[in-house]
């Protein structure tokens, strides 16, 4: 029989059953039996179901003890036995229920579970929103960079162009300027070599130019050599080649063009100076332009060729300006105006 329960040092009733709480702790159970004839000869053993996995046997102790018992339900036996007898099949038994903590009650702790699982799918969600706002941020500012560095890269191929413009590039007029007349024609040489080829090249003089510039202004010598440039420019095959050499004369290379087409051409530029006024701020202003053609010949060097045109443009000169010569400065004018 159950004599005593005591939970946490302290006695409570289990007249119906053991209950105690809330919370987990030591428990002790007292017990005896009612067979006072040779007590020390009384054997027990006892077992809580919900704890113990076996009967445990103590010989003639009459207490149980369980320490640091967590809540729950559980079932107390205990058996006698008088000496060498068997086990007596009378079995007293104790309901005992150790009531929770609040927190420790499954409701809770599903409560606890659920805004867990609230709180992971709100930080999972901000988590994912920071991340998408931060891909986002990252892309455009990938974005950003990537026009800052095209807008820069055009700046510098524009910055570029204008060097190169600069270089190769006659300010006013935006023909060729001396020093790429010379590697043009250079090229064209050796090309012409290669593939024995003529190549005829036009130097070119504005008549009386001089006279231009004191009557008219500089100015208007200026616009005078822009539209004289213009004009030649727009007569020129793709893969021809105009420059201003300096000042007032300009170099014209043909490639592919014999002597007697070099002739043709020329003729075709000066009629296009000389057909029509140049229209400047001062008014209408008539030009002329002289022309010396020569052809290459032989190993003729780009110095060379420039130089026998030149000879042939000082007897254009020498014949009464506006008109075509060619080299070598003895020949007679190919076809002059009146």
């Amino acid at each position: 029989m159950i004599e005593s329960v005591l939970f946490k040092r302290h006695p409570i009733r289990f007249d119906q059953g053991a209950v105690a709480g809330p919370g987990g702790g030591d428990l002790e159970i007292q017990f005896t039996t009612p067979d006072f004839v040779a007590p020390r000869r009384i054997q027990f053993r006892y077992r809580l179901l919900g704890s113990d996995a076996d009967w445990v046997e103590v010989g003639n102790r009459r207490q149980a003890f369980y320490t640091k018992l967590p809540p729950g339900h559980y079932l107390f036996e205990v058996q006698g036995a008088s000496g060498a007898h068997a086990w007596n099949s009378n079995v007293a038994r104790l309901a005992i229920v150790l009531k929770p903590h609040f927190w420790q009650t499954r409701w809770f702790q599903g409560l606890c579970g659920l805004v867990l699982l609230v709180v992971a799918a709100a930080v999972y969600r901000f988590r994912v929103r920071y991340l998408v706002e931060r891909n986002r941020e990252l892309e455009d500012r990938v974005i950003q960079r990537t026009a800052e560095l095209q807008e820069a890269l055009k700046l510098a191929e524009g910055a570029q162009l204008a060097l190169r413009e600069q270089a190769t590039k006659d300010d006013l007029t935006k023909l060729w300027n001396r020093r790429s007349i010379f590697e043009f024609l250079d090229r064209e040489l050796l090309h012409a070599k290669r593939k024995v080829l003529p190549v005829s090249v036009l130097m070119a003089d504005l008549d009386h130019f001089k006279l231009v510039n004191d009557t008219h202004g500089h100015s208007t010598g200026d616009q005078v050599l822009v539209e004289v440039a213009a004009r030649f420019a727009r007569l020129t095959r793709p893969y021809d080649f105009a420059g201003r050499y300096g000042g007032e004369e300009f170099v014209i290379v043909l490639p592919g063009c014999s002597l007697a087409d070099g002739l043709k051409r020329a003729e075709e530029f000066r009629c296009a100076i000389a057909g029509t006024p140049i229209l400047a701020g001062s008014g209408p202003v008539a030009v002329t332009c002289s022309f010396g053609v020569a052809e290459n010949s032989g190993n003729s060097s780009a110095e060379e060729l420039i130089n026998k045109a030149d000879e042939a443009l000082y007897c254009a000169k020498r014949s009464g300006r506006n008109c075509v010569y060619v080299g070598p400065p003895r020949s007679e004018p190919a076809q002059a105006s009146a």
